[in-house]
């Protein structure tokens, strides 16, 4: 018998996946330690259109309990005119400089807009940037990557 659309909402929404700041899934309070499941579990991250963060494995899917975005940079460098940035998710997304659109949330929390989503940085990538950041006295925040100097917005 098939569990009816209650019953199913019910189900995905007790799957007991956490995804942590740095981006690290766990399955109730519990990394996930098997290697291919860590793998094929952060590959299927992904957000519904009320920006709610799921699980997709196939065509079965779980919501996933989260403190934002469930992407998450994990590396971010710059490299050609581009910003690199390696997502939690195993995907490395290249950014033209004039694209590049960043945002400060409080004083240390930085997100960057993605093609059709948005992205946190995490702890290491947020780190390795910060030494390039500057306050103006007027308070406008920029960050200064290779030879470029971006905008960031305040959120």
């Amino acid at each position: 018998m098939m569990p009816s659309p209650q019953q199913l909402e019910l189900l995905r929404r007790a799957s007991g996946l956490t995804l942590d700041a740095e981006g690290e899934l766990q399955h109730e309070r519990e990394p996930i330690r098997h290697p291919g499941l860590h793998a094929l579990f952060q590959s299927g991250l992904d957000a519904l259109p009320s920006g709610e963060a799921i699980v997709r494995i196939g065509d079965q899917w779980a919501y996933v309990l989260t403190p934002g975005s469930p992407f998450v940079v994990q590396r971010a460098r710059p490299v050609d005119g581009t910003l690199e940035l390696v997502l939690n998710t195993g995907e490395t997304v290249r950014l033209p400089m004039a694209d590049v659109r960043l945002r400060l949330h409080g004083e240390h929390a930085l997100t960057v807009a993605l093609p059709g989503r948005e992205a946190r940085f995490g702890r290491r990538a947020w780190h390795a940037l910060a030494e390039g950041l500057d306050v103006a006295d007027d308070g406008a925040v920029t960050l200064q990557l290779g030879g470029d100097r971006l905008q960031v917005e305040r959120a």
